[in-house]
């Protein structure tokens, strides 16, 4: 199974009744979801994701979900209503399941979908944990149910590092960002000036990087350096969207 993450956050309310009625009676292309669970009940040995626990959760706080949970979620939605469109557009798809998830309360904030892409966000989520210990739910492989504050910390310190990785030229990244982006940038800088240990570690991690960069697509930290533009943008994106107040937990999903 190749790698994949993806990055999530909830409404609440929606979820407590949209999602909540949908997961127990909806069928979307041949099944419904109690069915599809009880089916893998039979199928799958020692298998830990239980109906009405997970539909509890559902009810009273989403926020609060097993990763292993809303990966079972999110994977029943695609393996019902990718066959219903089998002749359209990914971006058509794509903008299905945007509305759809919407209106059942998810919030789908990043999907990295090939195993470099991957490998890259890991090494950084890695490095920074290495630092910054974060705790939570944690699920099958690196997944992981955990506070926004320490999310949104870690995607001020992606913002940083990525921005570090592409002033340094170790790779030929495309154009100068927008003025709102570089405002944002500015604005996260500022927010850390004080923050020497975070400093310390975006240092030591250029310091590295520098002195061994060399086109080798193997390597998790290469991959990073390819992948640092990329990064810095959708960061800059997730950090506008997400409200710690109305979202107060964030859910990576990374299964491989």
């Amino acid at each position: 199974m190749e790698r994949n993450i993806t990055i999530y956050m909830f409404d609440s309310t929606k979820a407590a009744s949209n999602l909540y009625k949908d997961l127990q009676h909806r069928i979307y292309h041949t099944s419904t979801f109690k069915n599809y669970i009880e089916d893998k009940e039979k199928q799958v040995e020692n298998n830990n994701i239980n109906f009405n626990s997970l539909l509890e959760c559902v009810g009273n706080d989403i926020n609060m979900m097993h990763p292993n949970d809303l990966y079972e979620i999110t994977h029943f939605f695609k393996s019902q209503i990718h066959p219903l469109f089998p002749n359209d557009s990914v971006e058509a798809r794509e903008e299905y399941f945007k509305t759809l998830y919407d209106y059942l309360g998810i919030t789908k904030l990043y999907e990295l979908t090939t195993t470099n892409a991957c490998k890259a966000y890991g090494y950084l989520y890695e490095a920074y944990i290495d630092s910054f210990p974060v705790t939570g739910i944690q699920g099958k492989d690196r997944s992981i149910n955990i506070r926004t504050e320490d999310f949104l910390h870690f995607n001020d310190f992606l913002i940083l590092v990525t921005k570090k990785i592409i002033d340094s030229q170790l790779y030929d990244y495309p154009d100068e960002l927008p003025e709102e982006e570089e405002s944002i940038i500015e604005t996260v800088q500022s927010e850390n000036l004080q923050n020497e240990l975070m400093s310390d570690v975006i240092e030591e991690e250029m310091k590295f990087l520098t002195k061994v960069f060399y086109p080798d697509d193997r390597q998790d930290f290469i991959q990073t350096v390819y992948h640092a533009h990329t990064f810095l943008k959708q960061a800059i994106k997730m950090r506008s969207m997400i409200d710690v107040q109305k979202n107060p937990r964030i859910i990576i999903v990374d299964i491989y």
